[in-house]
């Protein structure tokens, strides 16, 4: 299990499944950051914003497994 602590605040994550999104939504908001500071089109940040934005809702619960399969379906292709 790869958990740690904030080392701000001392937060410890002890849910290994919120640890990975903490870790995703962090790099793709570093992303965003970078985007920032070199002029990069606000329609490519907004990808990232959008993905930091999923990762947090992983963790909250505001998106659920059925979203996530529905999307899934909705946008690829499967079996065919």
């Amino acid at each position: 299990m790869d958990t740690g602590a904030l080392r701000n605040n001392e937060t410890i994550v002890t849910n290994t499944r919120h640890y990975d999104s903490l870790l995703k939504a962090l790099e793709e908001i570093q992303k965003v950051k970078h985007g920032l500071q070199t002029n990069l089109s606000s329609d490519l940040m907004a990808i990232d914003i959008r993905e930091a934005l999923y990762q947090f809702g992983l963790i909250t619960g505001q998106v659920s497994n059925d979203e996530l399969l529905g999307n899934i379906f909705a946008n690829f292709c499967i079996g065919k």
